[in-house]
């Protein structure tokens, strides 16, 4: 009854709303919750038709580096989208089609996932509940890299940092950097952490990140640009096949500094 309710307020509410000004992050995973299917890129071309209308779609790099400066548009709000975790369908559907809107996407790799054997795959997918989904292979992302898009550090493994002893943590985050940056030559500068909540990224995960990497960027606290001190940008976790007005009510809060 609760999540029936839920839905029916963001139905009804979303629909007298759009996306407010400012810069908006937006945190996807895959198309559908379901296995990868050519309707998906009908779900994912009318995601990106619908924000189109509000909002100019822009890059990660370019949305950090304006809340950073404080650049923000006086007008139509941007869109930047981010992709976590790495699955095929980050090349097959996501990718071609922010091209289309000329754009480019962020992608958040878990570098053991990448090309992983069919065990791991399976126990990859229990831990994030994404059942049926298959990963990107290496030529993929270093494909999507040299196509402009930007591949960020999301941990080797996906595990919940909160979990980890200072050892498995410092090599999650180490030696996923290391990977990515001996594939794609070049400098890793962006991280986002496996889940997303701040429950799942201690301080002792926050200083270490902040060593390897520039940037860093939450799943949670959206309503503000940065959490942490300052120390880490906030997205908003929004999936394409979510109901427009949904989309609407999440991306109408005035952001605060």
């Amino acid at each position: 009854m609760r999540k029936f309710l839920r839905n029916n307020y963001l139905s009804i509410v979303g629909y007298l709303l759009k996306p407010g000004a400012g810069i908006h992050i937006i945190n996807s995973h895959y198309v559908t919750k379901n296995i990868s299917t050519k309707q998906d890129s009908n779900v994912f071309e009318g995601f990106l038709k619908h924000l189109n209308i509000y909002a100019k779609f822009i890059s990660l790099e370019e949305a950090t580096a304006r809340i950073l400066s404080g650049d923000l548009p006086k007008e139509k709000p941007m869109i930047s989208f981010t992709f976590d975790d790495g699955y095929d369908e980050c090349y097959h559907i996501m990718a071609p089609l922010l091209e289309k809107y000329n754009t480019r996407g962020a992608f958040f790799i878990n570098a053991n996932y990448i090309g992983s054997d069919e065990d791991y795959q399976t126990e990859f997918r229990k831990r994030v509940s994404a059942e049926g989904k298959k990963p990107m292979n290496w030529d993929q992302v270093v494909d999507l890299h040299k196509r402009g898009h930007l591949i960020g550090s999301h941990t080797l493994d996906h595990y919940n940092l909160a979990l980890l002893d200072d050892k498995s943590l410092a090599r999650q985050l180490l030696e996923n950097k290391i990977i990515l940056e001996d594939k794609l030559r070049y400098s890793c500068d962006y991280f986002a952490w496996p889940y997303g909540q701040n429950q799942h990224f201690p301080d002792s995960a926050l200083e270490k990140s902040s060593q390897l990497h520039k940037f860093i960027y939450s799943g949670t606290d959206y309503k503000f640009y940065f959490s942490r001190n300052k120390r880490v940008l906030n997205r908003r976790h929004i999936e394409p096949y979510w109901p427009a007005n949904h989309m609407n009510y999440f991306l109408s809060v005035n952001k605060k500094w």
